[in-house]
């Protein structure tokens, strides 16, 4: 699996994904990159470097699409509890609205279509959602940077196995949030 994040396929991977999350994919490029952390890639900047260009690109798309509501709501995992929310932020608190996406379950392509209807201005709002969506992989970064010593060597010889336990994690966690919104 190393082989494969320390090879150039691996950031069209990284940016492809963030790109599509950011328009209308239902899953987040980053719990796969935060199993990377504890790996021996020599690349971990490069690899979120992909996955922020892939950001600017997919909101950069997202928002010159401006889907409507309805379309939104046809892709899988968004529901209009989500939206409201959404207009809620941006109502109460403009474009700073945005700092709520990384914690709230919220996903990032639902802020990105309805940025449009709040006149924000474009660039600062991209830098803004880059930021908001960094602040994560700080937090996480912190924790494993931290927790590295001691579980490095697990990390490594049992990628596979903790790769399919971060899906499962984050199934429920999508469970979880989905009956939070609908």
């Amino acid at each position: 699996m190393e082989k494969f994040f320390h090879s150039k396929e691996s950031n069209a991977l990284i940016a492809t994904w963030a790109a599509a999350e950011a328009i209308i994919w239902f899953v987040i490029p980053e719990f796969l990159l935060v199993l990377i952390m504890f790996m021996k890639v020599r690349r971990k900047i490069q690899l979120v470097t992909y996955d922020i260009l892939g950001t600017v690109i997919g909101t950069t798309i997202a928002l010159a699409l401006h889907l409507p509501e309805r379309a939104l709501l046809s892709v899988p995992y968004i529901y209009q509890g989500m939206i409201s929310h959404v207009h809620q932020w941006f109502g109460e608190h403009g474009i700073w609205g945005i700092f709520f996406q990384p914690f709230s379950g919220v996903p990032y392509k639902v802020f990105n279509a309805l940025a449009s209807e709040y006149g924000f201005f474009i660039p600062f709002f991209i830098i803004l959602a880059v930021v908001a969506r960094m602040i994560r992989y700080l937090i996480v970064y912190e924790i494993t940077k931290a927790l590295y010593p001691f579980v490095h060597r697990f990390v490594r010889k049992h990628y596979a196995i903790l790769f399919v336990l971060a899906m499962a994690i984050f199934t429920m966690l999508l469970m979880k949030i989905s009956n939070t919104y609908a």
